[in-house]
């Protein structure tokens, strides 16, 4: 799996850190979707024939972007997305539906994306959804909304307040991705909990939504497959804003419907607007639904993905820093593990304390075993970190050990842009036993020195005093003796610095 930024800068060896959220505007409403799917017209109408819950799991690609600010900032935090990713995962169980992370983990900065309306909202979605996958995205403020789904762009849209390990804004967003209207539908258009309640009187046979008239469900089911989301399983609800429960699970203010019975409101549906305490799970006619509506998606979903299992923390080894070891420089640290089996991609994260139950100070995704941590340290300070192997079918699991190391108190050369784009190294990859042909032209004439370094920091080869002649250099350096692997080349030409990135293969 790669972890790609849709940025401007390279990611040969840096990886731009996931900060914690931003603080932004609570949302107003809980879910941006007011509408009711053509498809369920017909479904309900009886065109299309309901399908069986598959008796072999059905897995859907997910293609998630993360949205932060133009600087980098507000990211939703990896571990919450993994939390909540599982969430997903096991309302849908039931269902024998499951989502996996395919391809690339995105991450894009973009301050009118991350904070937007909905015409912002269709830019991003048309932009920057890919084919034939279920594309997801997680931003700062959606349109004043936990989340909603585009029915034209066929995505979610989620926001980084709403979702952790027991807010269901996720499986509640899929549920309309998958066809279903909310259990209040055409009650949305008519706002405040507080409009509902003054009803001393019977409710109206019917409500506007749009330019639509809904009719009102009854209590005793006389219209209920023609009245609101149309489902019979599914009790009359009339609340439009999120509600807590009480301690039966149900609204505790009952309501009158048309025909001035009285009930109350069950808070245990998905695709209600319950607090999350409440919500629990779909209808059985609901999840007929969801799955016809999967039948329907030719090619989304595969039954027979490729064998995998959990990738184990028990077969992570931290290799660089070693514990408690000083590392080299104040401003930059390579942190460097081993190759875990069934890991995808790692989560990794770096606290100035040991205790990780609450913030750290970053965290991130990478699908390398190793990650270059620049320009947030602060000299001689204490840092511990740990990394969490994840396999993309499979997100359970746990991290690491925990290590440690102290800064250290000298800043490394800056990087130097035209320098760097002067500097060829190849073939990389490299087979292992082949010579490496690293050189330069168009530079100042002077002298350079180049070291190779291990994944786990030790110095394997380095040459100085290497003379320019007309601003130009070549170099062969034999991988003979190398084992496969990730190592680094550092070089440094009158203080100005690259370092690359080499991998041998077998």
């Amino acid at each position: 799996m790669t972890i790609k930024r849709l940025t401007v800068f390279s990611l040969l060896l840096f990886f731009t850190v996931c900060q914690l959220p931003a603080q932004t505007s609570p949302p107003t409403q809980v879910c941006g979707t007011t509408g009711r799917s053509p498809w369920l017209d017909k479904y309900q109408a009886g065109k299309i024939a309901p399908l069986p819950k598959s008796a072999a799991t059905q897995y859907i690609p997910v293609h998630l972007t993360i949205v932060g600010e133009d600087e980098g900032s507000g990211y939703a935090d990896p571990l919450t997305l993994v939390q909540s990713f599982q969430l997903l995962n096991q309302d849908f169980s039931g269902l024998n539906i499951q989502f996996y992370i395919d391809g690339d983990i995105d991450y894009l900065n973009s301050s009118i994306y991350y904070d937007h309306d909905f015409n912002n909202g269709r830019d991003l979605l048309t932009n920057f959804n890919r084919r034939n996958v279920f594309n997801n995205y997680v931003v700062g403020n959606p349109a004043g909304n936990c989340g909603y789904y585009s029915a034209a762009e066929d995505a979610i849209v989620l926001g980084v307040g709403c979702i952790n390990g027991g807010d269901r804004t996720w499986s509640h967003e899929v549920g309309h991705f998958l066809g279903l209207p909310h259990t209040f539908y055409g009650w949305e258009g008519v706002g405040e909990i507080s409009k509902v309640e003054a009803f001393d009187k019977p409710a109206p046979t019917t409500v506007t939504l749009g330019r639509q008239s809904v009719e009102v469900e009854r209590v005793d089911g006389s219209n209920c497959a023609d009245a609101a989301d149309g489902f019979c399983d599914t009790p009359p609800d009339y609340l439009p804003e999120r509600w807590q429960c009480n301690n039966a699970g149900v609204y505790a203010d009952s309501l009158l419907d048309p025909d001035s019975t009285r009930f109350v409101v069950h808070g245990k549906n998905i695709m209600s607007y319950a607090n999350d305490r409440c919500v629990e799970e779909f209808s059985e006619e609901q999840i007929t639904a969801m799955t016809t509506n999967l039948g329907g998606r030719t090619g989304l979903a595969i039954t027979n993905p490729p064998a995998f299992a959990a990738a184990r923390a028990e077969d992570l080894t931290i290799l660089s820093p070693a514990d408690r070891a000083v590392a080299t420089y104040s401003d930059e640290v390579t942190l460097v593990w081993n190759t875990v089996p069934n890991a995808d991609f790692y989560l990794v994260q770096l606290n100035i304390s040991s205790n990780f139950n609450g913030s750290v100070f970053t965290s991130f995704f990478t699908s390398d075993t190793s990650a270059v941590i620049r320009n947030i340290l602060t000299p001689n300070r204490r840092y511990y970190w740990r990394v969490r192997p994840l396999n993309r079918y499979d997100l359970s699991g746990s991290f690491s050990e925990i290590s440690q190391f102290r800064n250290g108190a000298t800043t490394t050369a800056t990087i130097d842009p035209a320098f760097d784009a002067a500097i060829s190294l190849a073939p990389n990859p490299v087979g292992g036993g082949q010579e490496l042909r690293l050189s330069g032209s168009g530079l100042t004439n002077g002298r350079l020195e180049y070291t190779l370094f291990s994944s786990d920091g030790r110095q394997l080869l380095r040459r100085d005093g290497v003379q320019l002649t007309n601003g130009s250099f070549q170099q062969t350096i034999s991988t003979a003796s190398l084992s496969p692997g990730v190592y680094f080349l550092r070089m440094t030409l009158d203080g100005r610095l690259s370092t690359r990135r080499l991998v041998i293969t077998p």
